[in-house]
């Protein structure tokens, strides 16, 4: 991770009115260490409702949905339908990119890329109780992202991934460890991690790994599966969630 001239790794305070939502701690993220990011090319005109509800089985508490290929109407069906899908079945879903698809369908949050909108503008769209995630790939990004009213940040990618054809450049454990250094709140690893590398990144500070391909399967039942053996390897309890 790059390092910037006069950088301190003290903790950056936010006030009671900038604090999101409460659930999100590094508490929870302890619980259920994997952090499922549903893409919407790969799932096609597939509800997702059903692999929420396949994951939260298995003892995922939180998911990603993107859609970054889908024009704005066909996101917003595509995640109202897996919010329908999986009511009732206690799994947060965060919309990725999108404050006002998060609004529109009443996700649970937004997980923010460097050039989407500020996090402060999407706390004053979604208000307190929304979750709102940002992505940093540099120390410098880490500093100032821990400034803003976000509840957890990703740090990466920590390795080579396919699944992100623009990714900044690799990070490593070293860029993980940094920013733990860095940043006190829930910090997610994203970029390259399977089911070999899930418990290197938590060991070098993250408190989650975010995982897209080493979900995909082509049933619900399949990537549930795949999930209980995720949260295996990150040494805890598949279904205690």
């Amino acid at each position: 991770m790059a390092s910037t001239p006069g950088s301190s790794a003290g903790s950056a305070d936010r006030g009671p009115s900038e604090t999101g939502a409460s659930w999100c701690s590094r508490s929870f993220f302890a619980a259920s260490p994997v952090y499922p990011i549903l893409d919407a090319e790969v799932f096609g005109d597939r509800d997702p409702g059903p692999v929420l509800r396949a994951l939260r089985a298995a003892g995922i508490r939180i998911v990603q949905l993107r859609g970054k290929g889908l024009p704005a109407g066909a996101f917003v069906s595509w995640v109202s339908a897996g919010l329908r899908g999986a009511r009732g079945s206690g799994v947060r879903v965060v919309v990725n990119d999108r404050p006002d698809v998060a609004l529109l369908t009443g996700a649970d949050g937004v997980h923010l890329g460097q050039d989407d909108l500020s996090a402060r503008a999407a706390r004053r769209l979604l208000g307190r109780r929304a979750v709102i995630g940002l992505s940093t790939h540099t120390r410098a990004e880490v500093e100032l992202a821990r400034r803003e009213p976000a509840d957890y940040l990703a740090v990466g990618p920590v390795f080579d991934t396919a699944t992100k054809a623009d990714s900044a450049p690799v990070v490593s454990l070293s860029g993980v460890r940094e920013a733990r250094e860095l940043y006190r709140g829930p910090l997610i690893a994203i970029g390259g991690i399977g089911r070999t590398r899930v418990r290197s990144v938590l060991a070098a500070g993250a408190d989650a790994a975010a995982v897209i391909s080493a979900l995909s399967g082509p049933s619900p039942r399949e990537i549930g599966e795949r999930a209980r053996a995720l949260l295996a390897a990150a040494g805890s309890r598949p279904g205690s969630g």
